[in-house]
């Protein structure tokens, strides 16, 4: 089961490593840990578009010699959201009929 909470508008600039950071910060509170909140971060996927995936793992290597686990942005997973298959799919499926009735 999973659980969806509104997170509202963060007010930063995510097109910077300093604000994917400070973003992916915010985001972190909202990761549950193991063993009642002592053990380590649960894993969530992070989902975003290509660049935003990008600057994510930036950001994480960024705080990657951090010494605690929230200092290293750890419990989250970067994953790219393949929001545009749908619409390459329409066009794709669109175009190849047109296309192999030109053949014959």
């Amino acid at each position: 089961m999973s659980l969806q909470i509104n997170l509202g508008i963060i007010r930063e600039n995510p097109s910077t490593t300093g604000g994917t950071i400070r973003v992916m910060e915010h985001l972190q509170q909202y990761v549950p840990r193991e063993n009642g909140g002592k053990g380590p971060f649960r894993i969530v996927p992070e989902h975003g578009d290509g660049l935003s995936v990008e600057r994510m793992i930036d950001a994480k290597n960024a705080r990657a010699a951090c010494l605690t686990d929230t200092e290293r942005l750890e419990g989250t997973i970067p994953v790219p959201q393949e929001f545009h298959h749908d619409g390459l799919n329409c066009q794709v499926n669109s175009y190849i009929p047109r296309y192999l009735g030109q053949w014959r």
